[in-house]
């Protein structure tokens, strides 16, 4: 097991493929259910884009920055520090790319298998 630090998190998600066959792919982009949820804005995990970028994860109305972040296997485990009118609040995010597609566990509750948006 590996951890890293804020700018590791960082420059380990631009980094991270896919898996074989998707070398050229990143984790980095809009994740859905399918096409339709892909552009839509709900907290419900068939009808919401997972958007993932280099410092920050978002899904189900939650705005996150990547904290912590390390990997067993091929699942990575952020560390997430989310922001709203409530206050900060930190919730774990794991991310298990298999087959061209990424399966989510947010907040050790909501579970989607997802596909890579168009």
């Amino acid at each position: 097991m590996r951890v890293l630090g804020c700018a590791g998190a960082f420059l380990a998600l631009l980094s991270l493929n896919v898996g074989p066959g998707y070398a050229s792919d990143s984790l980095n982009g809009r994740w859905a259910v399918d096409p339709d949820a892909c552009w839509g804005d709900s907290t419900v995990p068939a009808r919401s884009p997972f958007v993932v970028s280099s410092y920050a994860v978002r899904w189900l109305g939650d705005t996150c920055r990547v904290g912590r972040m390390y990997k067993t296997g091929e699942t990575i485990h952020v560390q997430a520090t989310c922001w709203s009118s409530d206050g900060d609040r930190t919730i774990p995010v794991s991310m298990t790319p298999h087959a061209g597609k990424l399966a989510v566990v947010w907040n050790r509750g909501a579970k989607a298998d997802l596909q890579r948006c168009p």
